[in-house]
Parts: structure tokens; sequence; C-alpha cells
């Protein structure tokens, strides 16, 4: 995922704050046109001088290119052509495109300023099944023969059979709802939900695909993952998503979570922070840890969770009772002991002093008063081994820092005060691996931690919802604590904004939407996705979109 080609996403929109950066696209888009449009009007001449010999020859040719190129390149485009400062633009595009061209004779390749960012096909760029001469390659700065990027989808079906030799069976399979494994526990929450995407999938005809597109903004969470866990210096990578409301946060969520789980991740996959933070059943104190809290029934939830997941990924792997008294008390392993030793039937092979986590994860998930204790030792192993990367993803982030939800006396005898989530146990280690503490938020959360939080080799990966009911002042306090911790030289915060689609994305979802079934282009053979006024009504209504583009895909 971190290597494939995709297309650039567009810039921000102009009235999301940003209009600054915007601005400096529109710029770029202008140059890019023009020095496209005065490659395709010189090529010919170009391809001459190259074979002169003689430099006085080959001067007199390039004096005659800037003589006529103003002319050539209004031709090809009337629009621009009506720009004040054309002729000065199509002139300093004409010696970027020299210079670049010379520079590739030399055998180095000068990039332009801002080349690669925001690029899109322009109309000006023509496609052509000749095979290109080394004489046209060295003019082709401008990539106009090069094969053109286009988005790719993974289908998670097919992904988890062609993996199957290595993938766990649970994750070819799909729940009751159509939802792949691949993204457990991904679903539909009876009454809120978790997202789009998935609907997308229910609305589909064809229930053998689940696909994801894959965007730049997936790819560059990959591409931190990669260079922060591959090579021979093992480490983790943090890595916050931040966008709009309906610009595909949940997606490039779950996409992640599935390649890191082809590409042999353990992965503890969250999707529902907001109900997390406040359908916990009930609140106790922690029996071992003072100061702390549990919440027994989400914990046991956890533990069936990550032992369906990956179970078998984890049964190499044990906890000592030293770790284990971390979080438990000698009652309580001693009890995890004799539950292992009454389901195993007294295997000779089980140790006396270690359990495998594959059946500590099945303990905790058949008893509340172990289920948190059980829960925290798993975490703590796989935060601490370098026998497999461990990653952690986080939906709707931004909620575990809003006004609370969870309060005792133990934490405040009148018990109007709510607690931050940093204190209950099996939020504890993932917030402070991430380590964000906003000057803003809901409760009174700070850093209590010691010592170096953050696992050894994996990642934290965390998305903001704009679809709770969270204030945006917490929200932007949040992004801000984020950003703050880019600038750190160990373990930076990597910020990733998912933004709208460009319309070569826009094209390919109805292409999709319209291959799998989904709403009016069901029927429609074609005449809503090779329209291209109905695709760019379609971008229009959705403003790039997702979810909007999804229920304007809908409407008859």
């Amino acid at each position: 995922l971190s290597a494939l080609p995709l297309p650039p996403q567009p810039p921000p929109h102009p009235g999301h704050g940003t209009p600054a950066i915007h601005a400096k696209h529109r710029k770029l888009h202008v140059r890019t046109r023009l020095r496209t449009a005065i490659q395709l009007a010189i090529h010919d001449d170009l391809l001459r001088i190259l074979q002169m010999t003689e430099w006085r020859q080959k001067q007199e040719k390039v004096d005659e290119l800037f003589e006529g190129i103003e002319e050539k390149v209004r031709e090809r485009e009337p629009i621009l052509a009506k720009l004040p400062e054309f002729g000065e633009l199509v002139e300093r595009g004409l010696e970027d495109v020299l210079e670049m061209v010379q520079a590739r004779m030399k055998g180095v390749e000068k990039k332009s300023e801002g080349e690669g960012k925001f690029r899109e096909t322009t109309d000006s760029e023509v496609e052509t099944n000749e095979e290109p001469t080394d004489r046209e390659r060295l003019v082709d700065v401008m990539n106009v023969r090069g094969e053109p990027v286009v988005p790719i989808f993974m289908d998670l079906a097919a992904a988890a059979k062609q993996r199957s030799d290595t993938l766990s069976e649970f994750f070819s399979r799909s729940n009751e709802a159509g939802v792949p494994n691949l993204v457990y526990p991904l679903n539909v929450h009876h009454n809120e939900g978790v997202g789009r995407m998935v609907e997308e999938w229910e609305l589909a005809a064809n229930k053998e695909t689940k696909r994801i597109m894959m965007r730049e903004a997936i790819k560059d969470v990959a591409e931190k993952i990669v260079e922060a866990t591959e090579g021979s210096d093992k480490g983790a990578a943090r890595v916050m998503v931040v966008g709009k409301r309906g610009v595909g946060k949940t997606a490039a969520l779950a996409g992640i979570v599935a390649s890191a789980r082809v590409s042999g991740h353990i992965v503890a996959y969250f999707p529902d922070g907001d109900r997390l933070r406040r359908y916990g059943y009930y609140v106790e104190p922690s029996s071992h840890r003072e100061g702390l809290f549990d919440l027994p029934e989400i914990a046991k939830e956890f533990c069936t969770e990550l032992s369906a997941a990956h179970g078998s990924d984890v049964s190499s792997m044990t906890a000592s009772k030293e770790r284990m008294q971390k979080f438990l008390t000698d009652g309580q392993i001693d009890r995890v002991f004799r539950r292992r030793d009454e389901a195993s039937d007294g295997d000779a092979s089980d140790a006396a002093t270690e359990i495998s986590l594959d059946k500590l994860l099945e303990i905790g998930s058949g008893s509340t008063s172990l289920s948190s204790g059980c829960y925290c030792a798993v975490i703590d192993v796989l935060m601490n081994q370098t026998e497999k990367p461990f990653t952690v993803a986080m939906d709707e982030f931004n909620c575990y820092y809003d006004h609370g939800h969870y309060t005792h006396m133990d934490f405040d005898p009148t018990a109007y005060t709510f607690m931050p989530l940093n204190k209950i146990t099996i939020f504890k280690p993932f917030l402070e691996a991430m380590g964000l503490y906003p000057s803003v938020a809901g409760t009174n959360i700070v850093d209590e931690s010691e010592g170096d939080t953050l696992m050894k080799w994996g990642s934290v990966i965390v998305a903001i919802s704009d679809s709770k009911a969270v204030k945006t002042e917490f929200d932007n306090a949040l992004v801000a604590s984020a950003r703050a911790l880019a600038k750190t030289e160990r373990s930076p915060v990597h910020v990733v904004d998912v933004r709208r689609f460009n319309p070569l994305e826009v094209q390919h979802i109805l292409y999709n939407y319209e291959v799998t079934g989904v709403g009016r282009l069901r029927f429609d053979r074609g005449d809503t996705a090779l329209n291209p006024e109905e695709v760019a009504y379609l971008r229009m209504v959705s403003g790039g979109l997702g979810q909007p583009l999804l229920n304007a895909c809908m409407l008859p």
C-alpha cells in the first residue's frame, strides 16, 4: 500500500479556512497546464533541435521557439490566454521545459517547484499507444506519454482469500451483516452506526465484493507505518487522521486495518469510540491498581474480539506471573492458572509460571472479574514485544476527550465529577501511547505516564469524527496538540488530512457503484458514469464528499 502509485489529493477547500493553500494550488495548476501545452507545442521542433550538432543552429532554433510559442500555446489554452500575465507565464514556462530537458540530457532529473503535488490530468494531455523513442523520453518532461495514475480499489474479500496461507480462516469470512472479518469488529451498530462505508456494501447488489478505494491519504498513513516498522531498527509510529465530515476517514482507517492484517500485523481495532466512552455498563475500582477503574463488560468484549481475530497470532507469546502481577492480584492470578489447567485437563506442556496470550484472552472473555486484568496483561505483552508488529487503530478518537460519562464514589465522593478515560485501565495504555493532552477537553485529562509508553514495534493510528456531538473547541485543541508533537524528533505525531475526492476519484467511485449495483446506477447501463455532464453534476452536488455522493446516487 505504501508503494502504490495513486492520484494526489486536491488542495483544501478555500472555504475551510485555508485559502492561501488553495490559491497556491491554483497557481501551480495554471503553470502545469501551460508547461504541458508548451511541451506539446514544441515537441516536433525540440526533436529536430536535439538532432542538430552545431551550437549556433540550436541557438537560432531556440530563439524561434521563444518568438512563436505564445501564439501556439494561445491556440491550445484559449481560456488561460486571457490572463493578463499570459505572455510572461508562457516565456517562463518554456524556460522551465527547456531546462528540464537539458537536465535530463545530463542524466539529472530536475523537478520543477511543486511537481507531483496536486497533479491533475489536463485536457491538453493526450494518450498514445506508440512506443516512445529515447529522444521522445527526453522531451517528455511533463509525462504526457506516461501511463496515467488511476485510483485502485482494495477488495477485502479477495485480499483475505489470496493470503489464506498466512491469514487465519476467520479473516476469509464475513459476519451476518456481510461485513468482512478483515475489518472486524467494524459493523453497523444497531443504534448509531460507525460511518457510511458499511452502508455502501449493504446497498450494493453484488454481495461478493467489498471494496475500499485506496487514496493518497491512506497511502501516507501506510508510509509512516512502514518508515517506523521496517528495517533493522524496529520502531513505532503515531498518526492522527483528520478531515471534514464525510470525506472517508472511517474508510481510510478500515483500509489501514485490512492492509496491516494482510501484512502480518496484530491489530487492535476500536471503530466506535463514542459507544465505548458512554456505554460501559458499569465502572468499578481496579482491585490491584490504586486510582484506576475497570469497565469489566467492555474488557470482556475486547478480549473476545482480540481472541477471535488474532488468537492464533498470539498463541506463541506468553505472559509471566511477574508481568501479570502488575494488573492482577495473587488470588486472581491463581484463578487464571486454575482455569487454564481445567480447560486443558492438566496438560503437562503448560508452564507453571507463564500462560500463553490466547488462553489468557479466552479466560478474560469468560470472566467479568478477570477480564480487565487479563486484557491489560495481554496488551502490555504486545506493546513490549518485537516478535510481530502491533498496531492500534481507534476511530472517533475525539470522543475520548469529550465530557465524561463514567463516575464513581472512589473517584469523587459526590459523584458529580466524571473521570478522564486515562483513568480507566483498558483505555489507559492506548491514550498514553498516543500522548495527546490538549489544553481544552471535557475532562481534566493530564499526563500521568511513567517512562516510554509507545509500543516497541508497531503503530497507533487514530481518527477524528465530525459526526459525533463533540465540541468543536475540544476537537481543535486535540488536533493542535497533535500538530505540536509533529515537530518532536523522537516519535512525532504525523497528522494526515483526508480531503474531498478529486474529479478522477469521483469518476471511479461512480464506476464502482455501477459495477457493484448501488442505487440508480444499477440499472442505467453507463448512462451516468459515462456522461461527463452527469459526473460533473454529481461532483458538484456532493462537494466531492463520500456521504453526499452516495446519497445523490440513491435518488432517481
